[in-house]
Order: C-alpha cells, then sequence, then structure tokens
C-alpha cells in the first residue's frame, strides 16, 4: 500500500464514502503517488475525475462543460495546490474530505457521492480546482442544481422534482456490520452443554435417569434458540439504523443480556419444564424512532419468529434425512426423542410469536402501521393480553387442543414422528 493510499484511509476513517467516491479518491491517490506526493489534492481528484468516465461527476461535467478534457489543470494550476517542495497539497485530503461531507450533509445525503467531491473542488480553499472549473463556466449553484435535479442551468423545474441519484443519496444505507457481531462465552457454553448432553442421549449413560439428561439437553438447547430469536430482532434492527442495540450488547448471543434473567431466561425454563409451554423468553429494547421507515419496523419484529424457524430446521435436520428411521434403536431412543420434544417447543414458540396480540411478535409486525392511539393502548395492556392468552391456553381446553394440534401440523412438516414428541415429554418428568 502506498503512502498516499493510506493516508486517504486515515483521513476518510469516518467519512461515509459511497463505491463513487472511493474509486475516485483511490485513482487520486494513485496520481499523487506517481508525483511522488504524501496524500492526493483537489487537482489529483479532479484528474482522477476526468479520467474515471463511469463516475456521476464525469457525468454533470459532460452535461455543464463543453470540453471537459479542456479544464485547466496543467503544471502551472498544479503549482497553485502545494506549499511546499515535497508535493504535498496546501488543502490537506482531510479537509477536503470534510468539505465535501458538509455538502452532503447540507444535501440531506447520507453518503458522500463523488458529485460531492465535485462540489468541494468548487470550494475557495481549493484554489486551483476552484478557478479552473470556474474558468470552464461551472458554479456551485450550477453543480448542486444538477445533483438535485438532473437538469442543466436555465432550464425550469417543478417544485419537488429530483433526480435519480438525489433520491438515492437521501436513502439511509444499511449499516456496516464490521466489528458490531460478536458471540459470547455463555452461548459458546450453552451449544456445548446440547452437545454433550446429546451424546449422553445417544449413548444412554444414564439408563435409569433418562430425565436428567433429556432435561439438559432440552433446556440447553432451548436457551440457546432464545439467543438466536432476540439476535435476529437485533440484526435487523442494527441494520435498519438502530445503533443502541449493539452498546447493549443484543449482538453478541448472550441470554443475560436480553431484558432480565427472570423473565428471559427463568420463567420460560420453568415453565417448559412444568407445562410444556414455550413462553417468548426475553426481549431487546429497540430504539423505533431510529430505524429507516415502518417497513424496516415490521422487519425487526419478522426477524424474531424467522430466527426461531431456522432454529426449528437446524434441530429438526435428522428427521429429515431418508431412512432416519432405521437409526433409531433402543438406546439412542431417548436423543430422538428428547430433540422431537425440543423440535415441537420450537414450533410452539413459532405459532405464538406470530400471533397477532400485544406483546408477541406478530402484533408487532402490524403495529407500525396502525394508528398512534391503538399503538399507546397496546403497550399498555400487552402484558394482560399475554397473561390471558396463556390462562386461555392452560384452562380452555378447546383453544389449547387447536393450538397444539397446529404445533403438531408445523412438525408433520419436519417429518417428526408425534411418539417421539410424546416421549421427549414424558421425560422431561422427574
Amino acid at each position: 500500500m502506498s503512502e498516499a493510499t493510506a493516508e486517504l484511509d486515515r483521513a476518510a476513517a469516518d467519512i461515509p464514502l459511497n463505491r463513487d467516491a472511493r474509486d475516485v479518491l483511490e485513482r487520486a491517490s494513485d496520481l499523487a503517488s506517481a508525483r511522488g506526493a504524501p496524500q492526493a489534492g483537489p487537482v489529483d481528484v479532479l484528474n482522477a475525475i476526468r479520467a474515471d468516465r463511469g463516475s456521476s461527476a464525469f457525468g454533470a461535467l459532460q452535461a455543464l462543460v463543453s470540453d471537459v478534457q479542456a479544464i485547466d489543470t496543467d503544471a502551472a494550476t498544479v503549482s497553485t495546490q502545494t506549499s511546499g517542495g515535497d508535493g504535498a497539497p496546501s488543502l490537506s485530503l482531510r479537509q477536503f474530505l470534510v468539505n465535501a461531507n458538509r455538502e452532503a450533509q447540507v444535501l440531506g445525503h447520507y453518503q458522500v457521492d463523488s458529485m460531492h467531491l465535485l462540489l468541494a473542488l468548487m470550494y475557495s480553499d481549493a484554489r486551483a480546482t476552484s478557478s479552473a472549473l470556474q474558468k470552464a463556466g461551472l458554479t456551485l449553484y450550477d453543480l448542486r442544481l444538477h445533483l438535485q435535479t438532473g437538469a442543466a442551468p436555465d432550464v425550469p423545474i417543478a417544485p419537488g422534482v429530483h433526480s435519480r441519484q438525489d433520491r438515492a443519496l437521501r436513502r439511509k444505507p444499511l449499516t456496516s456490520l464490521k466489528g458490531a457481531l460478536g458471540v459470547s462465552p455463555i452461548f459458546g457454553g450453552l451449544v456445548a452443554v446440547t452437545a454433550i448432553s446429546g451424546i449422553g442421549l445417544w449413548f444412554d449413560v444414564l439408563p435409569t435417569l433418562p430425565w436428567v439428561l433429556t432435561i439438559i439437553f432440552v433446556v440447553a438447547g432451548w436457551i440457546a434458540s432464545l439467543c438466536i430469536h432476540e439476535f435476529s430482532h437485533a440484526l435487523v434492527a442494527y441494520l435498519g439504523g438502530d445503533r443502541s442495540v449493539k452498546a447493549s450488547g443484543y449482538l453478541n448471543l448472550n441470554p443475560i443480556r436480553y431484558t432480565n434473567l427472570l423473565m428471559s431466561i427463568i420463567f420460560p425454563v420453568v415453565f417448559l419444564v412444568l407445562g410444556g409451554i414455550a413462553l417468548p423468553g426475553g426481549a431487546v429494547y429497540i430504539d423505533h424512532a431510529a430505524l429507516r421507515s415502518r417497513a424496516w419496523d415490521s422487519l425487526v419484529s419478522l426477524a424474531g419468529p424467522i430466527g426461531t424457524l431456522v432454529c426449528a430446521v437446524l434441530f429438526s435436520a435428522p428427521f429429515l434425512i431418508p431412512g432416519h428411521d432405521s437409526w433409531v434403536t433402543s438406546t439412542n431412543v431417548g436423543f430422538w426423542a428428547a430433540l422431537a420434544f425440543l423440535c415441537f417447543m420450537e414450533a410452539v414458540s413459532l405459532l405464538l410469536n406470530l400471533l397477532p396480540i400485544p406483546g408477541f411478535d406478530g402484533f408487532g409486525i402490524l403495529r407500525p402501521w396502525l394508528p398512534y392511539s391503538l399503538q399507546a393502548l397496546s403497550v399498555r395492556y400487552s402484558q394482560l393480553a399475554m397473561i390471558g392468552l396463556f390462562i386461555v391456553l392452560w384452562n380452555v381446553a378447546p383453544a389449547r387442543d387447536a393450538f397444539y394440534s397446529l404445533a403438531f401440523q408445523v412438525t408433520n412438516v419436519l417429518n417428526i414422528d408425534p411418539r417421539l414428541i410424546t416421549i421427549g415429554q414424558y421425560y422431561m418428568r422427574p
């Protein structure tokens, strides 16, 4: 890597460059290196734009200047770029990029494009390029108008008309995941416990106490799946613009980070052992105001059930292998039963979360599109709605039977023998 390229990386560390601007600046860095300069200057950037015919800035020059190649960037002009004998520009690359980023912000754009670089070349502190561009007949006003509307000077523009490029730059870009994701040791431990207890069930190491390993296997696998569920919410929220989920530790698959230990872990596990009801588990706090749109808000809620569905498919993978029935023996039947019951709990959790009831993800998918009065009302009574649902499932036999019948239909699609689910549920009782 040349010194000029390294300087570009340092100068643009916190500047949101798009691919178009990055290509122009990398070419400018190569030009600076060729003349022995430690960093690119405004003239290098202008020459890079003239050489990069695919950039949006070159397209603007073509539309607004009669002869792009006639723009004067010869040695006499270049001499005004430098302040000393080392070829370094009088205007630092960092300050130049700050100017370009200021243009982007003033125009309501979320990324710096080569057009913003061209606009920064018109600033008074970039004397060499501003003089050359002004002699070619360009003004800041014309460039800004062209970027916003795509029109040439002196062409009447209807109010509210925006160019395709302007609309694209006004859309919030997806957040980079670089450095945001991690895997906590606790999640790694849960996966290890699930695997070890599964091996123990396969070889029937506790033939007189099958419930011990069954509970360990199902509970550890269940908590791991809760982590995936909540991680999926946080991941989509982060991509949608909510940076707070990273600071809260939601992107590290750590179950302790999801709300509180009692509601997120202990209660779901107790209900799982006692009644075979898959409580939704933890929750991540989302800054809904930071999300890009209502569609992203709905996607955040949908992401959790998708995570649960992925876990259900992964856990059921052995059942989907043709001829797996021949693998079941009197020794390892405990493993197959525990795995079948865990898959059944994933199906129950998936169906519960998709219910359009306040407090569940199914309602969260619809919530952004409802009137604000209904949204506020749903938040106030969400806990009552959830409690009411579980009371119904616990005490109203027809509702309970219908719900669990639907869950069995899901596991049938996953090719899981309902008899194994029943055995697994029996082994969950000490």
